[in-house]
């Protein structure tokens, strides 16, 4: 059994009287106030009506005062939840009362609260996670703690294990059940990617056995989605808070968030991005899947948040064809491409497997229930005996960068457990590093495809390894930062990115920069990323330009993150 941990409430219940007395609200935005709240919120105040209560994340410049709560609700707002990532809250606030609030003097930034939704045989050698395990002396995550923010995680065989070794934490940001759980299934699949210890698939009567890359890590699984596979980014930014809270008591080094929603404002304003900036800030790693909007136009400029965030390791989704040679893989069409809107921040960071991804079934969840051609039969892994071939088995298979987000997870938590002293900057920096490297662009599949034998052989130190931004020069070619003056000599663009290889297969020369580029825009602008012909995508902003500095115009809600359907059984059958 897991072990139950719920969330508390974060704040002292505020009686309030029973007649309201609301302030005025503002009759136009102010120039201030206007400002400070982002253009998505801005869109949904003017169609939303006077009195309609809009859910809202709230920054302050400071921790807020009993004075600015006082206000809050004297313009009708009620609080959600502190946070601890962050400084500030998230309320529900009348659309009308949200410019007046947004000039108070303490609020530094007002955005939405943006939903969000939730985004192994082969894949695992073809990671070499195996020949790793061997090579390594049997490295498997122990010590190390693996928060997992998702829809949950079921009871199931793979996960559980004998008494006194690590169970797994069950964290409740909504939900309130005893016992772990998982409704959607999405989260359970996830866990198994992470932790699995392939129990359902290791007797003797198993051909097949399905392991995740870090079965003796401590996994934390923190609930935050609900039985649909949907939540608020505010319930996101709790998960986080938890894990950052809790970091010491589990040891958490590892972060997995295989979800998000469209970049809708700058890293610098978002408050995911920003809440996984905290965790990076305080040591914790977080590997976060880059989105499945690779479909949308050409597919570039789909990165989604928080994967825009440049502290955090963006995974995109690889398809190993069912091999264990990567000489066949391709990008899978799902898999969203960079740059990240506004902020041109190169994403992803390197690739993985992604497409049918053999892991753990939630019995009885949506997923299972809805999509019982996903699941494997007995027989697909298992001798079995006559009639009990096409039963249901214990595991199903999915796609999606969801999918490939826990596969370096789970190879950052065995560089950790390898050497401890690892900080998240130079774990990232190493996993790009030692990347195999490919001829595709930089937007499309990062520093390459995982190789967890190489990243554990990996050396070089990184005091930042933020992802480097990209500029749309006045020829017509996009440039990128150069890693090695950003992250120190041991990560040149040559190392990190492959040099000349990279981007080869469309005609690009990474290392081919122009003098009148330097001269120009200065010698940090190393490398040569494509052209604006090859990176531009006329369906992802309202403008019809990835490089016009407009936010994403999918909806977040459907648009995006919208995970079943075609993404869940991309690919073929294992």
């Amino acid at each position: 059994m897991g072990c139950l941990v719920r969330l508390g409430k974060k704040l002292p219940a505020i009686l309030a009287a029973a007649f309201l007395i609301l302030l005025p609200a503002s009759d136009t935005w102010c120039a201030q106030g206007g400002a400070r709240l982002s253009s998505e919120l801005q869109d949904k105040v003017h169609a939303a009506g006077a009195d309609d209560l809009l859910s809202v994340i709230i920054q302050t410049v400071a921790e807020p005062t009993s004075g600015h709560f006082a206000r809050l609700h004297g313009r009708g707002g009620a609080v959600k939840a502190r946070h601890l990532s962050i400084r500030g809250y998230s309320a529900r606030v009348p659309a009308s009362q949200l410019a007046a609030l947004a000039d108070d003097p303490e609020v530094e930034h007002i955005s939405l609260d943006t939903p969000v939704t939730a985004h192994m045989d082969v894949a695992y050698r073809t990671v070499r996670a195996d020949v790793a395990r061997l090579s390594s002396g049997g490295l498997d995550g122990r010590g190390i703690g693996i928060a997992l923010v998702d829809t949950g995680a079921s009871g199931h065989r793979d996960l559980l294990r004998p008494r006194g070794f690590p169970q797994v934490v069950e964290v409740e940001v909504v939900g309130h059940e005893n016992g772990l759980a998982d409704y959607f299934g999405h989260g359970t699949h996830v866990a198994g990617i992470l932790n699995g210890n392939g129990a359902a698939s290791s007797d003797p009567a198993s051909f097949r056995t399905f392991q995740g890359l870090a079965p003796g890590a401590q996994l934390i699984s923190i609930r935050a989605l609900s039985p649909d596979g949907t939540g608020f980014t505010s319930d996101i930014i709790a998960g986080i808070d938890w894990a950052v809270r809790f970091k010491t008591a589990f040891n958490i080094r590892v972060l997995n968030l295989s979800l998000g929603h469209p970049v809708y404002e700058s890293y610098k304003d978002d408050p995911l991005c920003r809440a996984v900036r905290n965790a990076y800030d305080n040591g914790i790693l977080v590997v976060v899947a880059a989105g499945n909007d690779g479909a949308v136009g050409s597919g570039f400029g789909t990165i989604t948040s928080p994967g825009n965030e440049p502290t955090a390791v963006t995974v995109g989704a690889m398809d190993d064809e069912d091999t264990v040679e990567t000489a066949d893989d391709v990008l899978g069409w799902y898999s969203s491409k960079g740059p990240a809107l506004i902020d041109y921040v190169v994403k992803p960071d390197l690739v993985a497997p992604g497409t049918s991804i053999v892991s753990l079934r939630a019995a009885g969840s949506y997923i299972d229930t809805n999509y019982p051609a996903l699941t494997l039969s007995l027989g697909e892994y298992k001798t079995s005996t006559a009639g009990s071939s096409t039963k249901p088995g214990d595991y199903l298979a999915l796609s999606g960068t969801s999918m490939a987000a826990p596969m370096v997870a789970g190879a950052a938590a065995l560089m950790m457990q390898k050497d401890p002293s690892l900080t998240p900057a130079t774990v990232k920096a190493r996993l790009m590093k030692s990347a195999a490297k490919d001829k595709r662009l930089i937007f499309e599949t990062g520093a390459g495809f995982l190789d967890v034998e190489a990243a554990l052989q990996a050396t070089g130190t990184a005091q930042s390894a933020a992802s480097p931004r990209a500029m749309l020069a006045s020829d017509g070619n996009v440039y990128i930062e150069d890693t090695g003056l950003i992250w120190g000599r041991e990560f040149s663009l040559s190392i990190v990115w492959g040099g000349g290889m990279k981007g080869s297969f469309d005609g690009v020369g990474l290392l081919d920069v122009p003098d009148s580029v330097v001269s120009s825009d200065g010698g940090v602008w190393g490398g040569k990323g494509g052209t604006k012909s090859l990176c531009e995508n006329n369906m992802i902003t309202a403008s019809g330009l990835v490089w016009g500095g407009d936010r994403c115009s999918l909806d977040s809600a459907s648009g995006s993150l919208d995970t079943l359907g075609g993404i869940w059984g991309g690919g073929k059958r294992p």
